[in-house]
C-alpha cells in the first residue's frame, strides 16, 4: 500500500522531487541498521537537521533509501563531539572508585610525598586534555608528541624525587592510564560513536602514552645518573 508523506522535519523544506511512490522508504529500524547506528542517535541526527527525514500521515519517520546511500557514500555522517566535562567526569570516577584502591596498596605508592600526589594529578589533567585534543582533533601530531613528551620528562623526574626504581616507575604509569582508556571506551559506546573513529583515537592516544612513557623513563634515568655522579 502507497504511502503518502504530509509533513516534513525541519531538514527538508520543500517536497521531494522524486516521486515518493517509486523510492524505497525505510523505517527508523531498517534507516538506524543500514547507517550502523541505533535509532535515538538516528532521532538526534534527525531533529537536528543532518538527515534528511520525512513523516507519513499518521507521523511516523520514514527515510528515503536514496538519502542514506548518499550519507554513507560521502562519509559525511554526523559526528558528535566528545564533551570534555564528560571524558573528564568519567576518567575521575574510574580513577576514585576502581584505581584508587589498587594503587594505594603499592610499595611505590606510599613513596610519593603530599606534594609529589598534587603535582602528579596536575600531570594527569593536562594529559587527559591532551586525549580531549587527539578526539577532537584540534592538535597535530608534531604538537602532540612535544606537549606528551613534555609531560613524561615531568613525570619521571617527579617519579625519581620519590625514589622510584625504573621498573616501579612504569608500573605507576600503566596504572594511571587505565582510567583513560576505560572512560573513552564507554564513551564511545554510550554515545554510539562509529567503530572506525574510535579505533583511531585508540591508535592515536596509544601512540601519545608511548611516547610520555619513553619520555618518562628517559628523564628518570637522567634524574638518577646525575645523583650518582653528584653523590
Amino acid at each position: 500500500m502507497q504511502q503518502r508523506f504530509v509533513v516534513q522535519s525541519t531538514s527538508a523544506q520543500n517536497e521531494p522531487k522524486s516521486d515518493p511512490r517509486t523510492e524505497r522508504w525505510l523505517s527508523i529500524d531498517e534507516a538506524a541498521r543500514l547507517l550502523g547506528i541505533g535509532q535515538s542517535t538516528l532521532r538526534r541526527w534527525s531533529d537536528a537537521g543532518l538527515v534528511p527525514v520525512y513523516r507519513t500521515a499518521g507521523g511516523h519517520r520514514r527515510y528515503r533509501e536514496a538519502d542514506l546511500l548518499a550519507v554513507l557514500k560521502s562519509e559525511a555522517r554526523p559526528r558528535r563531539r566528545l564533551s570534555r566535562k564528560a571524558l573528564t567526569d568519567l576518567s575521575y570516577s574510574l580513577y576514585q572508585s576502581q584505581l584508587l584502591a589498587q594503587v594505594t596498596t603499592r610499595p611505590w605508592y606510599a613513596r610519593y610525598r603530599p606534594e609529589h600526589l598534587a603535582e602528579l594529578r596536575t600531570l594527569g589533567r593536562q594529559l587527559l586534555d591532551l586525549t580531549f585534543r587527539i578526539v577532537n582533533r584540534a592538535v597535530d601530531r608534531a604538537s602532540l608528541v612535544r606537549a606528551g613528551r613534555a609531560l613524561g620528562h615531568r613525570y619521571g623526574e617527579v617519579s625519581a624525587a620519590a625514589g622510584l626504581s625504573p621498573a616501579e616507575t612504569v608500573e605507576a604509569f600503566l596504572a594511571f592510564r587505565v582510567p583513560t582508556y576505560v572512560a573513552l571506551a564507554q564513551f564511545a559506546e554510550r554515545e554510539e560513536i562509529p567503530t572506525r573513529r574510535v579505533l583511531r583515537v585508540l591508535s592515536e592516544l596509544t601512540m601519545l602514552l608511548d611516547e610520555v612513557l619513553l619520555a618518562t623513563v628517559q628523564a628518570l634515568s637522567s634524574s638518577v645518573a646525575s645523583d650518582e655522579a653528584a653523590s
